[in-house]
């Protein structure tokens, strides 16, 4: 069995190395976008890491479609710059949710694993045990 606290301290450091790998990761998703043709090549989207639309271009070629092509090349644009901006995304978060995660599977055990429940109580209990031996505690 993993010690608790020893357990709680790696997590600490694999949240920390996490912070460390991934700080101004908001300043890079702010940067970050899709762009991308409909399959005519008639209509260009981007959109930001969110997928909101930040771009349009319709070539005057598109127009000859009428009003409801025009609206079907839009949304095709559209729909494949969201996809070339999720894959941005996801090569930048990469390892996220992997590292942390395997973390809290160390901490908690897997779905199901009730024994995690005694070493969170026994964890607890020594947290309380420390803070009654720091100076000053809180009554």
């Amino acid at each position: 069995m993993t010690d608790p606290t020893s357990a709680f301290d790696a997590l600490a450091g694999r949240i920390a190395d996490i912070e460390r790998r991934f700080a101004g990761l908001g300043d890079d998703l702010a940067d970050l976008s899709g762009t991308a043709t409909d399959e005519s090549g008639l209509v260009s989207a981007t959109v930001d890491a969110t997928g909101a639309l930040t771009g349009l271009t319709i070539t005057p070629a598109a127009l000859r479609a009428g009003t409801e092509g025009v609206a079907e090349l839009v949304l095709d644009a559209y729909r494949r710059a969201r996809v070339a901006a999720t894959e941005h995304v996801d090569e930048h978060t990469e390892g996220l949710e992997v590292a942390l995660g395997a973390g809290l599977t160390d901490l908690f055990g897997k779905p199901g694993d009730f024994s995690a429940l005694g070493r969170l109580e026994e964890t607890v209990a020594r947290l309380g045990r420390l803070d009654d031996r720091l100076p000053g505690s809180p009554a």
